[in-house]
């Protein structure tokens, strides 16, 4: 019984390439790498994008809330389905690692269940630029200053540890006791793994390893970061609602608590949506809104929310070494209670708590002085500066700043209290500013008011001769100055000229006006049997104001409905069948809509992102970098737009489809990595080291660097990656050695299995040539020596990030020296693995050999 021979050999072929048959293979070995080369990469793109929808489907599933009744506090609830922690170690995983785990399982059952190629090389390679280059990109992507620390300390541990220990795990299956064979016990050890690691990181994060116990049930109005705004029910609303009326003042309008919700409650994003927004950043897709306009504004100068754990910290220089005789021999820490206080312009004053903790036994100082941002000194606050002094034992100080309230309409405006100098009055103790700003917003309580009709419908009963008929205006929520708002009227049913006589202008309001009316000639008319109904539309509201958007219309317009009514009947029944009509037109919109906007978003270069304009910002035209990358991609997304949208069973059919669709090109990518590796005379474990783990974990490297700046700990993306890892052997190496081991330990006696294997030397421990037991066979080699490589690297790294916490305040981010010394370790380890890695599979193979 012959070997099959090479892929890129006559003779040789995998699931779909070569496409010419043994004619490909006479084609010229640098036109033939070229050419996979640039397919392969081509395919990259393609599995980028479907692992695109994947991700959208996942994050549809695991966003998924219900509602439970607490009977502590007699209300029901909102609260999420998916524990975040097991969410990560399962969907968000199999998301961000489809490919390489895709490409393994494929691999095996495609070679009828041989372990050839690039699958078991491609999960380590991969695990080595996950930890190593991607937390080093997460690293330096911090502003200098900054940092990222791990929040939920234990789940991480969980993680890391097994992210270590499942590589070393795949030592002691394939030279343990059986030596370049796995066993079915093994096999299935593996695949147990996974559901072990997902126990105990859950266990973790419920808090049962820690001192503290278990930790209750998380509703969404829990003070936290991952605050759903669109999932709380009204219950939630309302008990938020009074929380801030309480803390300043019952005469708050609903604009101004929703501007305390937007500043107190940003929301947190999933490693699944910062996958999506990468993967579309860089192929020209339509955008994702990560946050809203008020939490990009708080991002980007690095402010942090009342009350709740801090996420970015001013690190401290290190002490000096032991026996330098300018080391201090106790340390206190200056810090602000919170890093942004928000407060009503009418409130008169604001007070900063400024803390104190470590040493309590000297008196300190510290330096404060209060700084413009919108808002400006003397107009919106009274400046400050001077010293604040703490007396042994005193651990809190109260900043008090005079706030300026004014009668004029303008936006929230902030301005800023830093903190310099801290010292101590003997000089005898080591003082540290932890955090040298705080950030105060003024919001604005001098409202213009808001714009309405009084209800969305009226109806009038028009006189037998032209009449004028007045329709009411109301101001509300405010009447601060004079205002100003368009109208014109529109015909529906009712024919202007013939049944009203059209009318448009600008409808004023002068100061503390609260009423004015709009007038329109009303036609007289021989109505018996019809009814008729106009509009009549505001817009554009100036002066500050706003429109209603309870009334119909929404905030961008409201529209008033009149109607001339004639018989009442007639009126009902075509009322009815109108509505009728009206809800059978809606159906038939909301059955396509979805599915439509997915390929008009595959054919528009950014999904048609060039066309939307929301809260007033100007459309960003796309740059010519997104023109080449549409022109490149569009038919990977016409594809892909096949897969049905998210909406369809809560994100199951999309995930199955698209799942799929991703095993589809991984057979590509697969034949193409082998294709190219071997045109190139390149062992498949470095083809699959270098071409194939950059290719398909570049997307992920995008994605941890979004969630590094955007979240504020470092959670998302450093526990994603260790996570990531462990869920790659446990799932895309135990699931299909387990089922190969098992069908080896079962099957018949294989002419192509004893061909291969009956002469192997190191598979002796077998039997005798000839009557040798059957086994699932996974050569060391290599592979083996790849991972003692990468388990030593991933030590390091691990011991690295630990250090950081340790030294710099967090894993991520920190000093400027720290950050590229860090990050240039962290490259110098994935540069070591790759170059030993591959000197080792050369050795093997005896130097770069062609196939013939």
């Amino acid at each position: 019984v012959e070997v099959p021979p090479r892929i890129c050999v006559r003779g040789g072929g995998g699931v779909v390439f070569p496409l010419f048959g043994d004619a490909e293979q006479e084609w010229s070995p640098f036109l033939r790498a070229i050419l996979y080369l640039l397919g392969l990469a081509w395919c990259f793109m393609g599995v980028a994008i479907i692992s695109d929808v994947f991700m959208g489907s996942i994050e549809k599933i695991t966003s998924k809330k219900k509602r439970l009744f607490d009977i502590v506090r007699g209300k029901f609830y909102t609260y999420e389905v998916w524990n975040a922690t097991v969410a990560n170690l399962t969907l968000m995983a199999l998301g961000s690692s489809a490919p390489e785990i895709l490409l393994n399982v494929i691999d095996i059952f495609a070679k009828e269940f041989f372990v050839e190629g690039l699958g078991p090389s491609t999960i380590v390679g991969s695990a080595a630029f996950n930890l190593l280059m991607i937390i080093a990109v997460c690293i330096i992507a911090i502003p200098s200053g900054e940092v990222r620390f791990i929040k939920e300390v234990p789940v991480y541990i969980c993680t890391a540890t097994f992210s270590v220990l499942a590589y070393l795990w795949l030592l002691v299956i394939l030279l343990g006791s059986s030596p370049h064979v796995v066993e079915p016990w093994e096999g299935i050890a593996t695949f147990l793994f996974f559901p072990l690691l997902i126990s105990l990181a859950f266990a973790a994060d419920k808090g049962w390893f820690t001192e503290s116990g278990p930790a209750p049930a998380r509703s969404s109005t829990s003070v936290r970061q991952s605050f759903v705004h669109d999932q709380m029910c009204e219950e939630e609303i309302a008990e938020l609602e009074a929380q801030i009326r309480k803390q300043h003042g019952p005469g708050m309008t609903s604009e101004q608590v929703a501007r305390f919700i937007s500043i107190q409650y940003p929301p947190q994003h999933s490693i699944a949506r910062y996958r999506v927004e990468a993967t579309r950043e860089m192929f020209a897709g339509k955008r994702v809104k990560l946050v809203s306009h008020m939490a990009k504004r708080l991002t980007s100068i690095g402010s942090q929310i009342i009350g709740a754990t801090r996420s970015k910290r001013v690190s401290p220089e290190p002490l000096p070494p032991k026996g330098d005789p300018h080391r201090y021999s106790a340390v206190a820490e200056i810090d602000f209670h919170c890093l942004q206080y928000a407060v009503l312009e009418n409130a008169g004053k604001v007070q900063v708590k400024i803390v104190r903790s470590g040493c309590e036994d000297s008196r300190l100082m510290v330096d404060y002085q209060t700084e413009d941002g919108d808002a400006k000194a003397h107009d919106d606050y009274i400046p400050q500066s001077g010293t604040i002094a703490f007396e042994a034992g005193q651990t809190e100080a109260i900043l008090e700043i005079n706030i300026v309230d004014d009668a004029a309409y303008e936006e929230d405006e902030d301005f800023y209290v830093r903190l310099s100098d801290p010292r101590s009055e003997k000089g005898e103790v080591d003082v540290i500013l932890k955090n040298d700003k705080v950030k105060i917003v003024i919001i604005d309580d001098d409202d213009a008011g808001v714009i309405s009709f009084p209800e969305d419908s009226i109806t009038i009963c028009p006189k037998a001769v032209d009449d004028v008929v007045a329709f009411a205006v109301e101001r509300h929520n405010g009447s601060s100055g004079e205002l100003t708002v368009n109208y014109t009227t529109e015909q529906e049913s009712a024919v202007a000229g013939r049944d009203f006589v059209p009318t448009s202008g600008v409808l004023t309001f002068e100061d503390k006006q609260r009423e004015a009316m709009i007038k329109v000639p009303i036609k007289a008319q021989g109505r018996y049997d019809t009814t008729d109904t106009f509009r009549i539309v505001l817009t554009a509201p100036t002066g500050g104001a706003k429109l209603d958007e309870h009334r119909d219309g929404g905030p961008t317009k409201n529209i008033l409905k009149v109607t001339i009514a004639a018989d009442d009947a007639t009126r009902q029944r075509v009322d009815s069948l109108k509505a009728l009509l009206q809800i059978k037109w809606e159906k038939s919109k909301i059955g396509h809509a979805n599915w439509a906007s997915q390929f008009h978003a595959a054919i528009r270069v950014n999904g048609g992102d060039d066309e939307e304009s929301e809260e007033g910002e100007k459309p960003t035209p796309p740059s010519l970098q997104d023109y080449v990358m549409h022109f490149v991609t569009v038919p990977w997304k016409l594809l892909f737009a096949l897969v049905p949208p998210v909406d369809y069973c809560d994100g199951w059919v999309c995930f199955c489809c698209s799942l799929f669709m991703i095993g589809v090109v991984t057979m590509i990518i697969n034949d193409l990595a082998s294709l190219l590796g071997c045109v190139m005379c390149i062992p498949d474990e470095l083809t699959a080291i270098t071409f194939v783990a950059l290719g398909t974990s570049l997307p992920d490297m995008f994605a941890s660097k979004m969630a590094a700046m955007e979240d504020p700990h470092a959670d998302a993306s450093v526990g994603n990656v260790t996570g990531s890892n462990s869920v790659n052997v446990f799932l895309g190496l135990g699931l299909p050695w387990m089922v190969a081991s098992i069908h080896w330990a079962f099957a018949e006696r294989s002419d192509i299995w004893h061909a291969k294997y009956a002469f192997d030397d190191q598979l002796g421990w077998l039997g005798k040539p000839g009557v040798r037991a059957q086994g699932f066979v996974v050569k060391a080699g290599s592979l083996a020596f790849s991972v003692v490589v990468f388990a030593c690297c991933a030590l390091s790294c691990i011991v690295l990030l630990a250090v950081r916490r340790l030294r710099c305040g967090g894993e991520l981010g920190g000093p400027s020296r720290a950050k590229y010394a860090s990050a240039t370790f962290l490259t110098f380890l994935w540069f070591l693995y790759i170059g030993l890695s591959a000197w080792r599979s050369l050795e093997e193979e005896g130097g770069f050999v062609c196939s013939t």
